[in-house]
């Protein structure tokens, strides 16, 4: 079976988010299920950006190392990727002498490392010698005069050099996906779609395919593989779309009704409403026009001035009956913690979509992290009922926006929807979504209030009918109040409110099921049992595979709602295994620790990972067996660059 990972790299601003995209679509033309995750810095240009790319039949679902083919379009890449090399690394011969401390942009740290790996190993930290280095451990180095290359694409395409330096990255890739047996008119259709419309473009990256394809045939035939088979989607029988994680969390909240999205920019969550603003009106079918009676729909998006009036804004919205929500990250998750509280006591159907990537503070801005589970569950004073969910891959991310929006409307009360930059930054196929099982739940609305309106009624369930300003009288204050809404401290009734607020986390708790609250994968009486949430899923399902070839029996309790937790469930598959190990994106584990708390289960095994990149496959099958080896109760993973 397929299962290849390709990898290029080089400076960022330099088209390697292009040459992944790419790349992408031409596996994906090539009948194959893909799944990229692309690195960068937090500055804009110069620093070491890189793309990995998973190709597989079946579903792509997490990234591996090591990589079959890395393309390094300069000598950073070279320095910075050499042990990712699983088969083939494809170089420039123009950086051949280049030496690593000529390189400004290369971190110190990991220069040090890598010179004292150099020397460790008799070569001289030099291209070349990284590439000696690859030859005595039995791997293909492909040298390819990229500037050379790049000068004839000039000439026989008819654009000026300086106008097409970026199809340097194009001719890298060409020559990666000749060498794995890649057709060359799967690329040439892969760029047509990536730049569709812009023909002065397309024409001259066509033209650099070609020349790299040629150039290749002609000095690595030794090199080749065979031609990979065609995929098995080649035509597939539902169509397929190639999305961002940020890309399809927008899709999700329109086909869920979404009315306004509030955002300050902030990565990696700004890219979603970005993706918004540019679907601001769509076409709706026949019937919803004559029912509504408009002829589009839209959704209203607005940048504020800050994370602090973006939530705000969203609560207001939300108050006047629109159906709201808000998009960010974790330092402005912070900012939005009184506002929160505010949305609380109001009881304010209201979704915060947060983007967590590495902290503390501003911490890596670029970079992947699970660190924001406690202050989704516990941000903002006071007994405070929320919903939190978490989103483990593509398809869960489109669903579970339209189950935050309906579950804050239903219960009127906000819900954080967790994703990771892993999800977010990441590309991978998936299969057009099925819309015939959405509903929009808005839950208790009355169409003709009395006036004034007693908005936090008390009722069995704790969840009062709403009806907004405009229709009826309606009060809001952020203090206790009665239910009209009047600020109200007498003890007796602080109890009946605060009690008709919790009333809706146990209504919750029960109306939800707990297989979308929590779900095991694998077979159930494996001994072993990982636990692990949000975008560890996709890595840990393919460990399972991996592992069961090596007779490594184990399953995976993937967590969804942390509130309201699945205690009972998540209770019963621990307790039958023999073996549990957690696999986490942040030092504390703090998954577990939720887990302890609400179900006085301490998880003993924990392989964690908090250096600011995706959990990859390997690593979790590495870890697993190193903990049945060792029995110790910590790991920590450090894949990647």
């Amino acid at each position: 079976m397929v299962d290849l990972t390709f990898e290029i790299g080089g400076p960022q601003g330099g088209g390697i988010e292009s040459a992944g995209q790419i790349a992408l679509r031409a596996f994906m033309l090539k009948g194959y299920r893909v799944y990229g995750t692309r690195e960068y810095h937090s500055n804009i240009m110069g620093k070491h950006s890189y793309f990995n790319i998973r190709v597989r039949p079946d579903e792509a679902r997490a990234p591996q190392l090591p990589a079959d083919i890395v393309v390094a379009l300069d000598a950073e890449s070279v320095f910075t990727h050499y042990n990712d090399v699983g088969e083939i690394m494809v170089y420039d011969t123009g950086v051949l002498k280049t030496k690593m401390d000529r390189i400004p942009s290369m971190s110190k740290y990991l220069k040090a490392r890598v010179q004292k790996e150099l020397e460790e190993n008799g070569v001289e930290p030099t291209v070349a010698g990284v590439v000696e280095l690859l030859n005595k451990r039995g791997k293909k180095t492909v040298g390819v005069p990229l500037k050379q290359l790049l000068k004839k694409t000039s000439e026989e395409s008819g654009v000026p050099l300086v106008s097409i330096s970026r199809a340097i990255n194009t001719i890298g890739l060409a020559v990666g996906m000749s060498l794995i047996g890649v057709e060359v008119e799967h690329l040439e259709r892969a760029i047509s779609l990536f730049f569709a419309g812009k023909r002065k473009v397309i024409h001259p990256n066509i033209v650099a395919a070609h020349i790299a394809y040629d150039y290749a045939k002609e000095n690595f035939s030794g090199f080749h593989r065979e031609t990979i088979p065609d995929g098995p989607h080649v035509k597939p029988e539902r169509e397929r779309l190639i999305v961002s994680g940020n890309d399809i969390v927008a899709m999700g909240k329109i086909a869920g009704g979404l009315r306004i999205q509030t955002y300050y920019p902030i990565t990696p969550a700004a890219d979603e409403s970005l993706y918004l603003e540019k679907f601001e009106e769509f076409p709706i079918e026949q019937w919803a026009q004559e029912k509504l009676g408009i002829e589009k729909g839209g959704v209203v998006v607005v940048q504020t001035e800050d994370e602090i009036s973006a939530i705000n804004m969203a609560i207001g919205a939300s108050i006047a009956g629109v159906r709201t929500a808000t998009s960010t990250s974790g330092p402005g998750f912070s900012l939005m913690a009184e506002a929160l509280g505010y949305a609380g006591i109001i009881e304010a159907p209201v979704v915060i979509t947060l983007y967590m990537r590495g902290g503390p503070s501003t911490g890596m801005p670029t970079r992947n992290s699970q660190s924001d589970l406690l202050a989704a569950l516990f941000q903002g004073h006071g007994d405070l009922p929320r919903i939190v969910l978490a989103s483990g891959d593509h398809e869960e991310a489109f669903y579970d926006a339209i189950k935050a929006l309906n579950w804050a409307e239903k219960y009127q009360t906000p819900v954080v929807h967790l994703l990771e930059k892993a999800i977010a930054n990441a590309m991978k196929d998936v299969f057009n979504p099925d819309l015939s099982g959405v509903n929009i739940e808005r839950g208790k609305i009355v169409e003709e209030p009395e006036i004034p309106f007693p908005r936090f009624q008390y009722t069995e369930d704790g969840i009062s009918p709403r009806a907004f300003p405009g229709d009826t009288v309606v009060w809001y204050t952020s203090n206790e109040h009665d239910q009209w809404g009047r600020r109200n401290e007498d003890p007796e009734e602080r109890i009946r409110m605060h009690d008709k607020r919790m009333k809706k986390y146990e209504i919750a708790a029960m109306e939800i099921p707990d297989e979308e609250k929590a779900k095991l994968y694998g077979d159930p009486d494996a001994p072993i049992t990982i636990v692990g949430w949000g975008a560890v899923k996709g890595a840990t399902l393919d460990a399972l595979e991996r592992l069961a070839a090596e007779g490594i029996k184990a399953k995976y309790l993937h967590l969804r709602v942390f509130m309201p937790f699945p205690s009972e469930f998540v209770s019963k598959v621990l307790n039958s295994s023999e073996k549990v190990i957690a696999i986490e994106g942040n030092a504390l584990a703090q998954a577990s620790m939720v887990v302890r708390m609400f179900t006085g289960i301490d998880i003993p095994h924990k392989a964690i990972k908090y250096t600011g990149r995706p959990v990859f496959v390997n690593e979790v099958v590495d870890a697993v067996k190193y903990i049945l080896e060792t029995n110790v109760s910590k790991v920590v993973l450090k894949d990647g660059q």
